[in-house]
């Protein structure tokens, strides 16, 4: 069922209306066609010394930055806020292109909240507590199973 999510993000209220499940399905396509190589590359285990509470190096993260920017032209970016965009309402006001142009003007981080914020109302089991999100925090050890030797009974 489609919801619409409330949030305040830097005291101002936005309206996140859910995708359809086939366009969460084709945005999911596209930010892993866009992200997935980056994302693989901070993620997956490396022999370097990982950054601390972090769980990646700083050279994956160079590289994965570096990855990102080479596949990632400014058309495609533009489209993928955007769409990413398309149905939220900042107070009540809808972010169209001209409004995202004006009302995040100087302050791109708070643009970069609002977008977070409609990853995890569409895609939060991606980014949240059973996906990537849990990469984030610390992870303890997990307990190894103790061996199980087999033994036949003589009779």
């Amino acid at each position: 069922m489609i919801e619409t999510i409330e949030k305040t993000i830097d005291g101002k209220k936005y309206s996140i209306t859910q995708m359809t499940a086939r366009r969460a399905l084709r945005m999911k396509a596209k930010l892993m066609k866009i992200f997935g190589s980056s994302l693989a590359e901070i993620f997956l285990p490396s022999s370097d010394e990982p950054i601390s509470g972090l769980g990646f190096s700083k050279k994956e993260a160079v590289s994965a930055m570096t990855n990102l920017a080479l596949q990632l032209d400014d058309s495609t970016f533009d489209s993928l806020i955007v769409e990413l965009l398309s149905n939220v309402r900042k107070e009540g006001v809808e972010l169209t292109e001209s409004v995202i142009d004006f009302e995040f003007a100087g302050d791109l981080f708070t643009l970069f909240k609002v977008i977070w914020a409609v990853l995890e109302v569409n895609f939060g089991s991606f980014f949240g507590e059973s996906g990537i999100g849990t990469l984030w925090q610390e992870q303890e050890p997990v307990p190894q199973k103790k061996s199980m030797k087999k033994t036949s009974a003589k009779r």
